[in-house]
């Protein structure tokens, strides 16, 4: 009866070495994997804030620069617009100190010497063109006259820019 039993795991071992396969016997399966993208015609849009920092003194003009960066679809036209803000009156940008409710006047460019007023209207839209590389920077000249009325505190205003294509 022992000899049965030791024949027994040898024939079991070689009944599983016998179930491998081998690489000749090696199957495979396959299936397409499809891959794709669609490119339009388009742009974002970020910004870089407008910070006049601090004022000490009764009275000036403090000057400050932020950006208007387009990303968009290579070679592509598009006009940047900016509304007149949370607190404008009339045609005037202001920002507004929300523990007083006070107001300073403000403006925002789009040149260096501070003469082209960025605005929404047609006339006050930057155009450009993406370039082969699809990525533009624009500066914004911000401009703030104090004339020491202005209660102390901090004032604030957001600017809605928008990027048409």
């Amino acid at each position: 009866m022992a000899l049965p039993i030791r024949l027994c795991p040898i024939l079991i071992g070689a009944a599983a070495l016998g179930a491998v396969h081998t690489p000749a016997e090696a199957r495979e399966n396959a299936a397409d994997l499809q891959v794709n993208v669609a490119i339009v015609d388009g742009c974002t849009v970020t910004t870089t804030d407008v910070a006049f920092g601090l004022i000490i003194g009764t009275r000036g003009t403090l000057r400050s620069t932020g950006a208007v960066d387009v990303q968009c679809t290579a070679n592509l036209d598009f006009a940047i617009s900016m509304d007149r803000g949370q607190h404008s009156q009339g045609i005037n940008r202001r920002m507004r100190n929300a523990a007083s409710g006070a107001y300073m006047r403000y403006n925002l460019y789009s040149d260096p010497a501070y003469s082209r007023r960025w605005t929404d209207q047609r006339a006050g839209q930057v155009r450009g063109n993406s370039g082969a590389t699809g990525s533009i920077a624009f500066p914004v000249y911000g401009e703030l006259t104090f004339d020491g009325s202005a209660v102390a505190g901090r004032y604030e205003d957001s600017i809605t820019v928008t990027v048409e294509f």
